[in-house]
Protein backbone atom coordinates (compact mmCIF):
# COMPACT_ATOMS: atom_id res chain seq x y z
CA UNK A 1 0.00 0.00 0.00
CA UNK A 2 1.80 3.27 -1.22
CA UNK A 3 2.16 6.02 1.38
CA UNK A 4 0.98 9.57 0.96
CA UNK A 5 4.91 10.27 -0.04
CA UNK A 6 4.97 7.06 -2.68
CA UNK A 7 6.88 4.79 -0.21
CA UNK A 8 5.22 1.55 0.62
CA UNK A 9 4.99 -0.48 4.02
CA UNK A 10 6.51 -3.72 2.96
CA UNK A 11 4.70 -5.02 6.28
CA UNK A 12 0.92 -4.80 5.02
CA UNK A 13 2.18 -6.79 1.90
CA UNK A 14 0.44 -10.43 2.64
CA UNK A 15 1.72 -13.82 1.76
CA UNK A 16 -1.91 -14.58 0.87
CA UNK A 17 -1.38 -11.96 -1.89
CA UNK A 18 1.50 -13.80 -3.24
CA UNK A 19 4.87 -11.76 -1.66
CA UNK A 20 7.41 -12.94 -0.09
CA UNK A 21 11.04 -11.93 1.71
CA UNK A 22 14.06 -12.07 -0.61
CA UNK A 23 17.75 -11.49 0.72
CA UNK A 24 20.50 -9.92 -1.11
CA UNK A 25 23.69 -7.96 -2.11
CA UNK A 26 23.34 -4.84 -4.92
CA UNK A 27 27.49 -3.94 -4.60
CA UNK A 28 29.93 -6.37 -4.75
CA UNK A 29 33.46 -6.85 -6.78
CA UNK A 30 35.19 -9.08 -8.74
CA UNK A 31 38.74 -9.39 -10.38
CA UNK A 32 37.00 -7.48 -13.02
CA UNK A 33 37.58 -4.48 -11.30
CA UNK A 34 39.78 -4.50 -7.75
CA UNK A 35 37.94 -7.90 -6.41
CA UNK A 36 40.23 -10.98 -4.78
CA UNK A 37 37.50 -13.66 -6.72
CA UNK A 38 36.61 -14.08 -10.01
CA UNK A 39 32.60 -12.87 -10.93
CA UNK A 40 31.53 -16.83 -10.45
CA UNK A 41 32.86 -17.29 -7.45
CA UNK A 42 31.24 -13.99 -5.98
CA UNK A 43 28.05 -15.14 -7.33
CA UNK A 44 28.67 -19.47 -5.91
CA UNK A 45 29.33 -17.66 -2.33
CA UNK A 46 26.36 -15.94 -1.91
CA UNK A 47 24.43 -18.60 -3.18
CA UNK A 48 25.85 -21.28 -0.95
CA UNK A 49 25.31 -18.50 1.82
CA UNK A 50 21.52 -18.49 0.61
CA UNK A 51 21.20 -15.67 -0.85
CA UNK A 52 18.58 -14.75 -3.07
CA UNK A 53 19.87 -12.35 -5.52
CA UNK A 54 23.20 -10.14 -6.09
CA UNK A 55 24.42 -7.51 -8.27
CA UNK A 56 28.40 -7.58 -9.50
CA UNK A 57 28.82 -4.08 -9.62
CA UNK A 58 32.50 -3.90 -10.67
CA UNK A 59 34.17 -0.23 -10.91
CA UNK A 60 33.22 1.37 -14.03
CA UNK A 61 32.76 -2.29 -16.32
CA UNK A 62 30.04 -4.21 -16.23
CA UNK A 63 29.95 -8.12 -15.10
CA UNK A 64 27.39 -9.18 -17.74
CA UNK A 65 25.09 -11.39 -16.34
CA UNK A 66 24.78 -13.58 -18.96
CA UNK A 67 29.00 -15.02 -18.65
CA UNK A 68 27.84 -16.14 -14.84
CA UNK A 69 25.37 -19.27 -14.01
CA UNK A 70 23.33 -19.55 -10.85
CA UNK A 71 20.21 -21.99 -9.65
CA UNK A 72 17.01 -20.62 -10.97
CA UNK A 73 15.58 -19.49 -7.82
CA UNK A 74 18.87 -17.12 -7.81
CA UNK A 75 18.85 -13.84 -9.29
CA UNK A 76 20.84 -12.30 -10.55
CA UNK A 77 21.07 -7.86 -11.22
CA UNK A 78 23.11 -6.39 -13.68
CA UNK A 79 24.82 -3.30 -12.33
CA UNK A 80 28.08 -1.33 -12.09
CA UNK A 81 29.97 0.94 -9.58
CA UNK A 82 30.05 4.41 -11.45
CA UNK A 83 32.43 7.39 -10.23
CA UNK A 84 32.01 10.44 -11.80
CA UNK A 85 34.15 13.85 -11.06
CA UNK A 86 32.43 15.40 -8.49
CA UNK A 87 32.30 19.09 -9.73
CA UNK A 88 30.70 20.59 -6.01
CA UNK A 89 33.73 20.26 -4.23
CA UNK A 90 33.59 17.11 -2.16
CA UNK A 91 35.84 13.54 -3.41
CA UNK A 92 34.57 12.11 -6.68
CA UNK A 93 31.12 10.29 -6.23
CA UNK A 94 30.61 7.05 -6.30
CA UNK A 95 26.95 5.20 -7.56
CA UNK A 96 25.84 2.02 -7.42
CA UNK A 97 24.24 1.19 -10.96
CA UNK A 98 21.33 -1.61 -10.88
CA UNK A 99 20.19 -2.92 -14.03
CA UNK A 100 21.95 -0.82 -16.88
CA UNK A 101 22.21 -2.59 -20.03
CA UNK A 102 25.32 -1.04 -21.71
CA UNK A 103 29.32 0.30 -19.90
CA UNK A 104 29.39 4.08 -20.02
CA UNK A 105 32.60 6.28 -19.75
CA UNK A 106 31.29 7.76 -16.53
CA UNK A 107 34.26 9.11 -15.29
CA UNK A 108 34.55 11.56 -18.11
CA UNK A 109 30.83 12.73 -17.98
CA UNK A 110 29.29 14.89 -15.51
CA UNK A 111 27.41 13.00 -12.60
CA UNK A 112 23.93 14.82 -13.65
CA UNK A 113 24.64 13.13 -17.34
CA UNK A 114 25.36 9.68 -15.15
CA UNK A 115 22.51 9.42 -13.69
CA UNK A 116 20.34 10.59 -16.55
CA UNK A 117 21.83 8.16 -18.64
CA UNK A 118 21.41 5.28 -16.39
CA UNK A 119 17.93 6.03 -16.18
CA UNK A 120 17.58 6.27 -20.09
CA UNK A 121 18.68 2.54 -19.54
CA UNK A 122 16.04 1.51 -17.35
CA UNK A 123 18.12 1.13 -14.72
CA UNK A 124 18.21 2.66 -11.09
CA UNK A 125 20.90 4.42 -9.38
CA UNK A 126 21.85 4.97 -5.39
CA UNK A 127 24.32 6.81 -3.51
CA UNK A 128 27.27 4.81 -2.16
CA UNK A 129 28.87 5.07 0.95
CA UNK A 130 28.58 8.76 1.86
CA UNK A 131 30.13 8.71 5.08
CA UNK A 132 33.70 6.52 3.61
CA UNK A 133 33.21 9.02 0.82
CA UNK A 134 33.61 12.17 2.55
CA UNK A 135 30.38 13.21 0.78
CA UNK A 136 28.37 16.84 2.24
CA UNK A 137 24.90 15.89 1.20
CA UNK A 138 24.30 19.79 1.06
CA UNK A 139 27.43 20.70 -1.19
CA UNK A 140 27.19 17.19 -3.25
CA UNK A 141 24.03 15.53 -3.39
CA UNK A 142 21.24 18.20 -3.27
CA UNK A 143 22.71 19.48 -6.57
CA UNK A 144 22.03 16.39 -8.46
CA UNK A 145 18.39 14.31 -9.36
CA UNK A 146 17.53 10.83 -10.28
CA UNK A 147 19.30 9.11 -7.60
CA UNK A 148 16.68 6.34 -5.91
CA UNK A 149 18.01 6.37 -2.29
CA UNK A 150 21.02 5.95 0.01
CA UNK A 151 23.41 3.05 1.27
CA UNK A 152 22.94 3.02 4.70
CA UNK A 153 25.17 0.64 5.51
CA UNK A 154 28.33 -0.84 4.20
CA UNK A 155 30.82 -4.04 5.32
CA UNK A 156 33.74 -2.43 3.73
CA UNK A 157 33.84 0.95 5.01
CA UNK A 158 32.55 -0.28 8.34
CA UNK A 159 36.28 -1.90 8.15
CA UNK A 160 37.37 1.31 7.37
CA UNK A 161 35.55 3.03 10.26
CA UNK A 162 32.58 4.44 8.57
CA UNK A 163 30.59 1.64 7.74
CA UNK A 164 27.14 3.54 8.18
CA UNK A 165 25.77 6.66 6.70
CA UNK A 166 22.82 7.30 8.91
CA UNK A 167 23.34 10.81 9.47
CA UNK A 168 23.46 11.57 5.91
CA UNK A 169 20.04 9.79 5.26
CA UNK A 170 18.52 12.11 7.23
CA UNK A 171 19.99 15.02 6.66
CA UNK A 172 19.03 14.06 2.65
CA UNK A 173 15.73 13.62 3.45
CA UNK A 174 15.43 17.11 6.15
CA UNK A 175 17.26 19.17 3.18
CA UNK A 176 15.11 17.67 0.24
CA UNK A 177 11.76 17.05 2.09
CA UNK A 178 11.35 13.86 0.67
CA UNK A 179 11.19 10.22 1.70
CA UNK A 180 14.21 7.88 0.61
CA UNK A 181 14.79 4.60 0.92
CA UNK A 182 18.10 2.76 1.75
CA UNK A 183 19.79 -0.30 1.08
CA UNK A 184 22.73 -2.85 2.88
CA UNK A 185 25.49 -3.96 1.17
CA UNK A 186 28.85 -5.61 1.48
CA UNK A 187 30.68 -3.82 -0.91
CA UNK A 188 32.88 -6.98 -0.82
CA UNK A 189 36.12 -7.19 -2.09
CA UNK A 190 38.18 -9.60 -0.93
CA UNK A 191 37.67 -13.96 -0.67
CA UNK A 192 35.09 -15.66 1.90
CA UNK A 193 38.04 -16.67 3.44
CA UNK A 194 39.20 -14.05 4.94
CA UNK A 195 36.18 -13.71 6.56
CA UNK A 196 36.44 -9.54 5.51
CA UNK A 197 33.49 -7.74 4.17
CA UNK A 198 31.44 -10.72 2.88
CA UNK A 199 27.69 -11.98 4.10
CA UNK A 200 27.30 -9.32 6.97
CA UNK A 201 25.22 -6.56 5.22
CA UNK A 202 21.97 -7.05 2.88
CA UNK A 203 18.90 -5.49 1.90
CA UNK A 204 15.43 -7.88 2.47
CA UNK A 205 13.23 -6.71 -0.42
CA UNK A 206 9.09 -8.05 -0.46
CA UNK A 207 7.90 -8.94 -4.24
CA UNK A 208 5.91 -11.53 -5.75
CA UNK A 209 8.43 -12.44 -8.12
CA UNK A 210 12.60 -13.30 -8.34
CA UNK A 211 13.34 -11.08 -11.25
CA UNK A 212 15.69 -8.21 -11.34
CA UNK A 213 12.77 -5.86 -12.35
CA UNK A 214 10.65 -6.62 -9.45
CA UNK A 215 13.21 -6.58 -6.51
CA UNK A 216 14.58 -3.36 -8.31
CA UNK A 217 10.83 -1.98 -8.15
CA UNK A 218 10.76 -2.97 -4.28
CA UNK A 219 14.19 -1.01 -3.47
CA UNK A 220 13.10 1.97 -5.24
CA UNK A 221 9.28 2.03 -3.59
CA UNK A 222 11.02 1.08 -0.45
CA UNK A 223 9.28 -1.75 -0.04
CA UNK A 224 12.40 -3.84 2.03
CA UNK A 225 14.81 -3.11 4.84
CA UNK A 226 18.10 -3.34 5.85
CA UNK A 227 20.28 -5.25 8.17
CA UNK A 228 23.20 -6.49 9.33
CA UNK A 229 21.37 -9.27 11.48
CA UNK A 230 18.07 -8.40 12.95
CA UNK A 231 14.73 -9.63 11.26
CA UNK A 232 11.59 -7.31 11.41
CA UNK A 233 8.60 -9.18 10.77
CA UNK A 234 6.22 -5.96 11.17
CA UNK A 235 5.94 -2.57 12.02
CA UNK A 236 2.35 -1.41 12.52
CA UNK A 237 1.78 2.56 13.32
CA UNK A 238 -1.58 3.98 14.73
CA UNK A 239 -2.54 7.15 15.28
CA UNK A 240 -3.88 8.32 18.77
CA UNK A 241 -5.66 10.91 20.61
CA UNK A 242 -4.22 14.22 19.70
CA UNK A 243 -1.27 14.13 17.69
CA UNK A 244 0.56 11.17 19.44
CA UNK A 245 1.11 8.16 17.41
CA UNK A 246 1.65 4.79 18.40
CA UNK A 247 4.10 2.17 16.69
CA UNK A 248 4.06 -1.82 17.74
CA UNK A 249 7.18 -3.65 16.35
CA UNK A 250 7.85 -7.11 15.75
CA UNK A 251 11.72 -8.64 15.38
CA UNK A 252 13.94 -10.72 16.01
CA UNK A 253 15.50 -10.97 19.69
CA UNK A 254 16.63 -7.01 20.46
CA UNK A 255 17.97 -5.18 23.20
CA UNK A 256 16.78 -1.46 21.65
CA UNK A 257 14.46 0.32 19.06
CA UNK A 258 15.51 3.79 18.09
CA UNK A 259 12.74 5.37 16.69
CA UNK A 260 14.46 8.46 14.47
CA UNK A 261 12.12 11.23 13.53
CA UNK A 262 12.57 14.13 11.53
CA UNK A 263 12.75 15.91 14.75
CA UNK A 264 14.44 14.19 17.34
CA UNK A 265 13.47 10.78 18.20
CA UNK A 266 12.69 8.03 20.79
CA UNK A 267 14.30 5.29 22.06
CA UNK A 268 12.53 1.75 23.80
CA UNK A 269 13.85 -0.66 25.84
CA UNK A 270 13.31 -2.82 28.85
CA UNK A 271 15.93 -2.00 31.06
CA UNK A 272 18.59 -4.56 29.82
CA UNK A 273 16.09 -7.39 29.03
CA UNK A 274 15.18 -8.60 25.53
CA UNK A 275 12.21 -8.56 23.45
CA UNK A 276 10.82 -9.14 20.30
CA UNK A 277 7.38 -6.89 20.47
CA UNK A 278 7.29 -3.29 21.66
CA UNK A 279 4.86 -0.42 21.35
CA UNK A 280 5.50 2.49 22.05
CA UNK A 281 4.37 5.87 21.51
CA UNK A 282 6.68 8.58 19.50
CA UNK A 283 7.24 12.34 20.04
CA UNK A 284 4.24 14.24 18.60
CA UNK A 285 4.43 16.79 15.77
CA UNK A 286 7.05 15.00 13.46
CA UNK A 287 6.37 14.32 9.75
CA UNK A 288 8.19 10.74 9.35
CA UNK A 289 9.56 8.17 11.09
CA UNK A 290 12.53 5.21 10.60
CA UNK A 291 13.22 2.62 13.08
CA UNK A 292 16.53 0.79 14.06
CA UNK A 293 16.77 -2.15 15.64
CA UNK A 294 19.44 -3.28 17.91
CA UNK A 295 20.54 -7.03 17.79
CA UNK A 296 21.99 -8.25 21.46
CA UNK A 297 25.46 -8.03 19.99
CA UNK A 298 24.89 -4.54 18.83
CA UNK A 299 23.87 -5.53 15.16
CA UNK A 300 21.02 -3.54 13.25
CA UNK A 301 18.47 -3.28 11.52
CA UNK A 302 17.12 -0.32 9.43
CA UNK A 303 13.35 0.03 8.44
CA UNK A 304 12.18 2.36 5.59
CA UNK A 305 10.75 5.56 6.77
CA UNK A 306 7.29 5.99 7.35
CA UNK A 307 5.29 9.01 6.46
CA UNK A 308 3.22 10.20 9.45
CA UNK A 309 1.48 12.62 7.68
CA UNK A 310 -0.42 9.83 6.32
CA UNK A 311 -2.07 8.18 9.33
Amino acid sequence: MPEKNGLVNPFVLSDDDGYMWLKGNLHSHSTNSDGRVSPQERVDGYVNQGYDYLCVSDHNNITFVETLTCPENFTLIQGAELHPDNPFGGDRHHFVALNISADMDARAMPPQHVIDEVKKQGGSIWLAHPHWSGINILRDTIPLTGLAGIEVFNTTCRCAGRGESSVHWDDWMDLSGQLLPALGNDDSHAAESEARDTYQGWTMVRVKERSPEAIVEALESGAGYSSTGPQIFDIQLHSGEGRTVEVTVKCSPAQRIAAVLDLRGTEYHEGGELFETATFKLRPGSKHVRFEIIAPNGDKAWSNPFDLTAL
